[in-house]
């Protein structure tokens, strides 16, 4: 009993653990009875895989480590650590999540996830109020960042292996998010629709109409058959497709309810980086009045030709006359993010700015009346749907 409260009080007392290099341990039990710890490493831990989740409720902690934990899985479900300062999971190639942030950490300047296994970062990682670096420098797993860090006016985020940093975006988000809504896949052999490892992101909103009718969806994968068809003609620069040269968006026309359309995007990112961080934003008019405006950020290899795709469809409750014919317009914008030179902080823009090849519009038979929707290229000519595919393409 005297052995168990000595231990006890020596837990309450410690400040300082340092295990680095302590390849026998497997699992490191809970630290509630370290209060007062401020500094805990564990890098090295070659075997560790599970912490237990008080790791992520140390009130006093300022440094934590895990460097090179290659079969850590897990940090903890959940942290709130109001005084941590960095956080070092670099080299953690088994690490496949990232902790929900549950309130406001204002001590935290520097978090380190390179070479991780990690796929998404949660939306709370806005939380990191004053975070001032976020390297994920080999997270080839990673395909986007959250849009939350917009609202994080100092952090630099490192992608790739050199010395430049971005700052991901330019303006406020809405609070609205459509998760996993945008596809993306390879341009170069077109997105197979019968590929089970798809790779979704989030649709983050700068502007939201109170009036909106419309909503971004995930591409549904049972009514996108005639795509494959649709990228194979693209692929091979079919001049029968491209019928909106030099138009800065894609409009079409519809009465009763706004239809359900695919909206796709093919981007060329910039062929001088080996991994760049871009922004492809888009605005939905309804008869010139704003719907919203969106973006979707992501993180592909340079000189890469990568295809963008999503739904759009307008909610059930929300119809509009028969007789009437309403425009719909949709522009796009594609963004490299403003960059520093992580020596002397001075911003500029990213060398070679990407591009956008392709984008089209396709209507579905499937939920569609086809009378009831007219498509326009940038002549103002108007077509009726000829079968369950319309595409527009801008060039």
């Amino acid at each position: 009993m005297t052995r168990l409260i000595f231990i006890s009080q020596m837990m309450e007392s410690l400040s300082v653990i340092n295990l680095e290099d302590c390849t026998f341990l497997t699992d490191l039990r809970s630290l509630r009875e370290a209060p007062f710890l401020t500094t805990l490493r564990l890098d090295r831990c070659s075997n560790l895989v599970n912490i237990d989740e008080s790791i992520g409720f140390l009130d006093k902690l300022r440094l934590l480590s895990a460097k090179h934990c290659t079969k850590l899985k897990t940090l903890a479900p959940s942290i709130m650590l109001t005084y941590l300062e960095t956080l070092d999971l670099w080299g953690c190639e088994s690490l496949e999540s990232f902790p929900e942030v549950l309130g406001k950490m204002e001590k935290i300047r520097k978090v380190y996830l390179d070479s991780t296994g990690i796929e998404k970062l949660p939306f709370s990682i806005g939380n990191f109020v004053w975070l001032e670096l976020l390297s994920l420098k080999g997270c080839e797993k990673l395909h986007q960042v959250p849009g939350s860090i917009s609202i994080m006016p100092k952090v630099k985020v490192v992608v790739h292996y050199g010395h430049e940093v971005y700052q991901i975006f330019e303006e406020e988000l809405s609070s609205e998010v459509s998760p996993r809504a945008m596809l993306i896949g390879d341009s170069d052999v077109y997105l197979d629709v019968y590929n089970s490892h798809h790779v979704y992101l989030d649709v983050y909103y700068s502007y939201v109409s109170p009036n909106n009718v419309i909503r971004v969806c995930p591409p549904n994968q049972l009514l996108h058959s005639d795509f494959r068809l649709l990228f194979s003609k693209i692929q091979r620069e079919d001049d029968r497709l491209w019928l909106n040269h030099n138009s800065e968006g894609i409009s079409f026309r519809f009465r009763n309810k706004f239809p359900k359309v695919a909206l796709c995007c093919s981007i060329l990112a910039p062929a001088l980086k080996s991994v760049v961080v871009m922004n492809l934003k888009f605005k939905v008019f309804i008869d010139h009045t704003l719907q919203f405006k969106a973006l979707c950020n992501f993180i592909v290899g340079g000189g890469s030709k990568t295809t963008l795709w999503c739904d759009l469809e307008g909610k059930v409750e929300e119809l509009f006359s028969e007789l009437k014919w309403n425009r719909a317009d949709i522009y796009f914008k594609l963004d490299c993010p403003m960059q520093r030179n992580c020596e002397d902080e001075k911003p500029k823009r990213s060398i070679g700015g990407g591009s956008l090849i392709w984008s089209l519009i396709g209507v579905y038979e499937e939920g569609n009346n086809k009378e009831d929707i007219r498509v326009y290229d940038n002549r103002e000519r108007s077509s009726s749907l000829p079968s369950s595919l319309y595409n527009v393409i801008r060039g």
